[in-house]
């Protein structure tokens, strides 16, 4: 079972993103839960280590591993969907935009989303992955129930009910708790969004802010640094059938978007002086005032960016303002050059323990950067911002710190590490990231 050739050891793994690399001793792919259960076992039994992968969309280390690398990708297949119960239940490797299309072709859909549809649902419940929209929680809060193979090799089927501490734990569980294998999901009717969007001054939008957010279904701004512009997208439910899409819409979709933007990234990244001309170019080429109703994944999905770097923290929701005027004036006094944009997005609260909106409303602040040398000065200073106000990280997302600073931000951060004990006490799924991040 366990790959042990030579060419299998010299196998190297690689991130979306290109940022995060790893040599495994093996990748395996199972293409069922037996095999998982074995392999797991058989890992166990000789000392060794096992880290499981979606689609590698995290810029984080959260996957990587000099152990075993197992992929999910023979696991993706949709088991069942209950329309009159509103779930759908999925092997653990199945794409995002394979469930959508699924759901949509049987006249239903995820409550919520986040912008690109590529993550693995095992992946994006893991990290705790987002749309936007104060009243809808993150992906992992639509758990219903997930099937899990442990450190010790057995299956359980966990849900509110039957283990109530490891169901708080493994819906954000960093791949630290066991494979996921299945998950059962809360789904709805299929819906259309009306979605305007426009810009406004720096300062305006902040004023605008916490009302804008009462006032949608969803909402996310978008602030270009060395603009002081913002632009706003607000959408919400309506019974109209889709319209003509905007413009730009279609050139994304037509692909020609995205090597322009790519090479506007590259000229910042070899001329980081020419980067505040060139966003007040991207500003006044995107930035416009549009309006139009679709399907709600169109709304919430954009194409799939440039390999660009992204750091991210949930703060409270009522702290969103004075962190972004923070980041602002990061920017300014330490003079740092940043290429892309900044994301401010909205999350329900939620009882998950390792979820960045743990028992408050969360406004998800993404720090977002194309390869420049200032990258990681400006990823220290936002983090520093971020503690500095309690902020929690996205666990899929860049972030330095290590457990002592995860035990002052997340409440139940050693009953996870209790429930880790109970159901992985040789640290089958440990890596170099769950050291750092959860403890040796």
């Amino acid at each position: 079972m366990l790959l042990t050739s030579k060419a299998a050891s010299q196998r190297e793994f690689c991130n979306w993103a290109g940022n995060q690399t790893c040599r495994p001793a093996g990748i395996h792919m199972p293409s069922s839960e037996a095999e998982f259960v074995e392999l797991v076992r058989l890992v166990r039994a000789r000392g060794q280590t096992l880290r499981v992968v979606g689609a590698g969309h995290s810029w984080s280390g959260i996957a990587c591993t000099d152990g075993h690398l197992v992929s999910l990708d023979r696991m993706a297949e949709v088991l069942e969907l209950d329309a009159d119960a509103g779930t759908v239940t999925v092997e653990a490797g199945v794409r995002l935009h394979a469930l959508v299309d699924y759901l949509l072709e049987r006249g239903m859909a995820l409550p919520n989303l986040g912008s690109v549809a590529e993550q693995s649902v095992a992946g994006v419940i893991s990290t705790g992955t987002h749309g936007t929209g104060v009243g809808i929680g993150n992906l992992s809060s639509m758990v219903e129930s997930l099937r899990l193979v442990t450190g010790t090799g057995d299956i359980v089927e966990v849900d509110r009910e039957s283990d109530p501490a490891l169901f708080a734990a493994a819906r954000v569980g960093l791949g630290s708790l066991g494979i996921i294998t299945a998950v059962t999901m809360r789904c709805v009717p299929a819906f259309n969004l009306y979605e305007r969007s426009w810009t406004l001054r720096f300062d305006e939008a902040l004023c605008q802010m916490q009302s804008l957010v009462d006032r949608h279904d969803h909402i996310k701004f978008w602030w270009l640094p060395h603009t002081g512009r913002i632009q706003v997208f607000a959408a919400d439910r309506t019974p109209r059938e889709p319209t003509r899409v905007k413009l730009m819409h279609r050139i994304d979709d037509s692909g020609l978007l995205k090597p322009v933007f790519a090479g506007v990234l590259g000229l910042g990244g070899r001329y980081p002086e020419m980067i505040p001309a060139l966003n007040w170019l991207v500003a006044a080429t995107y930035f416009a005032d549009y309006e139009l109703v679709d399907r709600s994944h169109r709304v919430f999905n954009l194409p799939m960016p440039p390999s660009h770097l992204e750091a991210e923290f949930g703060f409270a929701r009522e702290d969103a303002e004075s962190a972004l005027e923070q980041m602002r004036a990061l920017i300014e006094w330490d003079q740092i050059r940043v290429n892309f944009i900044t994301e401010v997005r909205f999350v329900a609260a939620d009882d998950i323990w390792l979820s960045p909106a743990y028992g408050r409303e969360s406004c998800q602040l993404g720090a977002y950067i194309g390869e420049t040398p200032q990258w990681r000065s400006y990823f220290e200073g936002v983090e520093q911002i971020a503690w500095r106000m309690g902020a929690r990280p996205h666990w899929g997302k860049t972030f330095f710190a290590g457990a002592e600073q995860m035990r002052e931000v997340f409440p139940h951060f050693d009953d996870f590490l209790e429930v880790r004990e109970r159901i992985d006490p040789d640290r089958v799924f440990s890596n170099a990231f769950t050291r750092r991040v959860l403890g040796s």
